[in-house]
């Protein structure tokens, strides 16, 4: 699973493939947005196919993307968000959950509204913020019965100065990881814009988080 996706095109979706120096094939992946549907396709400007599921909850916005199932409207800081998504991918993937939640991916997580002219104001918010991602992440697995197992892939860089590696790592644990490893290769990809057209090429590294459940 992957939280606070992007656009869609290959080049900026989360890689969900990479493991603490390695890489692991991935039959299915939930790809989770916090934006509703209606802006993230005006947006992108991207043709998508519904998805709706049969479900008995207060379900987020679904399409199939690509062959992957997208879910919209989702905060990766609410447990029950968290759940509902799962939900929708085990029904269209038919898995189990903890086949999505054993191994989720986090990319450009990053306090929405803020102004980077009050740096220290910032970091501050995004520790909160992927602490209280953390603790969603644990809540949902305990919701269904998941105890040991789950990693969480974090995409930032060791000099990132919205949260530096020392800050992520107590923010993680902070939320309830009882480990995070630092994975000893440089990432490289690109981040796109929150106008959906402009893009950056970033050194980024991979954080991987084990959840005390």
């Amino acid at each position: 699973m992957t939280l606070a996706e992007g656009s869609q095109k290959n080049k900026f979706k989360t890689d969900a493939t990479l493991v603490l120096n390695g890489s692991q094939v991935r039959e299915y992946v939930l790809r989770t947005a916090y934006e509703k549907l209606s802006v993230w396709k005006a947006k992108y400007a991207v043709s998508v196919s519904p998805f709706y599921p049969r479900l008995k909850t207060s379900i987020k916005e679904a399409a199939l993307i690509d062959n992957e199932i997208w879910v919209f409207g989702v905060d990766g800081s609410n447990h029950s968000d968290i759940i509902d998504a799962v939900q929708i991918a085990t029904q269209f993937y038919q898995v189990k959950p903890k086949d999505i939640l054993s191994s989720i991916y986090i990319k450009n997580l990053n306090a929405e509204g803020q102004n980077e002219g009050n740096m220290p104001l910032l970091v501050k918010l995004n520790k909160a913020l992927y602490e209280n991602t953390t603790k969603a992440i644990a809540q949902t697995c305990k919701h269904f019965g998941i105890n040991s197992g789950v990693n969480i892939h974090v995409y930032s860089s060791n000099m990132n100065p919205k949260i530096s590696k020392s800050e992520l790592h107590e923010a993680l644990k902070a939320g309830g990881a009882r480990s995070v490893e630092t994975d000893s290769r440089k990432i490289r990809h690109k981040v796109g814009s929150n106008n959906g057209e402009d893009s950056v090429p970033l050194v980024s590294n991979l954080h991987v988080a084990t959840l005390d459940l």
